[in-house]
């Protein structure tokens, strides 16, 4: 007991550095199962470990040598750009005012009556304060992210090395992990951590094929409207798509924000929000399904709760984690509670239909 208040202690201490490790100890959970998928087939666990290494380094190089320059090509270009774009977006946003004080007038009496009693250029002024704050937080915070981000260099290489020794001894640690619980107990807690980790990998690994494929596919159909920075486009809607619901309006948004500041026109706009939503609906009902399969099973209102409560506790990294922690708590309810797995039967049903005797 003594000893293990020591080592606490000592990690306490130590806890800002202990981040790296854990995420690599967190990622090295979610590829076991791939690794002994491997074992399975005769491959040693060295060399299923180093093969995924390799793998993941080639995917790196390739990505890093055909998507990334033109990626960062056109994220230049857009910042280059910035400010004839945003003249545009004013431009454009006049003209849509006018209209739409024009069109006003033409029915204001009906309007007034409903208690609209500005017009659109006038609400608008009033809400010009408030919309400003909220993209100048949206900014600052993508700004904060960025720096978050730059600052962790370092974990570019404590991440994978500490990734690599965790795979390869990772089953020896589960199993000191488990005996240190009670005997009676190790077996059950052992099943329940695998279950556990099981939906994590497979919900991650399925997730990041859907999230490829989704961004190639967005890619080449922005690329088809010539719409410009179609590929720096279709990468950022891949990452967004990660994020349920939320993600795939800020693609939508993007698009249309795009699509407007480089001179396109507004049926041209809608014509490519139009194919974006049914190219969206069709990994959402079709590809995404077949992928990740029934990885989480829960039910839609679950996901939604999952996603809010996620996102409130944890931010965005709380919605692109909420699902998977979601189904690996009803794993966990399911294995206490069995009858939660069974249909409800209503009293007057029961005494309807007696059990035979």
């Amino acid at each position: 007991m003594v000893t293990a208040g020591v080592a606490a202690y000592l990690l306490w201490c130590v806890r800002s550095i202990l981040t790296p490790f854990l995420v690599a100890l967190f990622l090295a959970a979610l590829l076991d199962p791939v690794v002994a998928r491997l074992q399975t087939h005769g491959v040693s666990r060295g060399r299923a470990v180093g093969s995924i290494f390799l793998l993941a380094l080639g995917a790196i190089v390739l990505a890093g040598v055909l998507i990334l320059p033109p990626v960062v090509a056109q994220v230049t270009d857009l910042a280059t750009n910035v400010t004839v774009y945003a003249e545009n977006i004013t431009r454009t946003a006049e003209r849509l005012t006018r209209q739409a004080d024009r069109w006003y007038e033409s029915h204001q009496p009906t309007l007034t009556s409903l208690g609209m009693n500005d017009k659109p250029s006038e609400m608008l002024q009033k809400q010009a304060g408030p919309m400003s704050a909220a993209v100048r937080d949206v900014l600052d915070s993508v700004r904060r992210t960025l720096a978050g981000m730059l600052s962790q260099v370092l974990w570019l290489i404590i991440v994978p090395v500490s990734l690599f020794y965790f795979l390869l001894d990772y089953p020896i640690l589960r199993r000191r992990f488990v005996s240190l619980l009670p005997v009676a107990r190790r077996r059950e807690v052992d099943r329940i951590l695998q279950d556990v980790i099981e939906i994590f990998s497979s919900y991650v690994r399925g997730l990041s094929k859907v999230c490829v494929l989704y961004a190639m596919t967005a890619g080449v159909l922005l690329w088809i409207l010539r719409l410009k920075y179609a590929l720096f486009l279709g990468a950022a809607a891949g990452v967004f798509y990660a994020v349920p619901y939320v993600g795939p309006a800020l693609s939508v948004v993007s698009i249309a924000v795009i699509a407007v500041t480089t001179g396109k026109s507004m049926a041209f706009t809608a014509l490519a929000m139009f194919l974006f939503v049914l190219m969206h609906l069709a990994y959402d009902y079709g590809v995404t399904p077949r992928i990740i399969g029934g990885s989480v099973g829960l039910h839609p209102l679950v996901n939604i709760f999952a996603l809010m409560c996620g996102v409130t506790l944890f931010g965005v990294w709380g919605m692109i984690l909420a699902v998977p922690v979601a189904a690996s708590i009803k794993c966990l309810l399911v294995h206490f509670f069995p009858r939660l797995t069974e249909p409800p039967i209503l009293d007057d049903e029961q005494s309807e239909n007696p059990s035979p005797s």
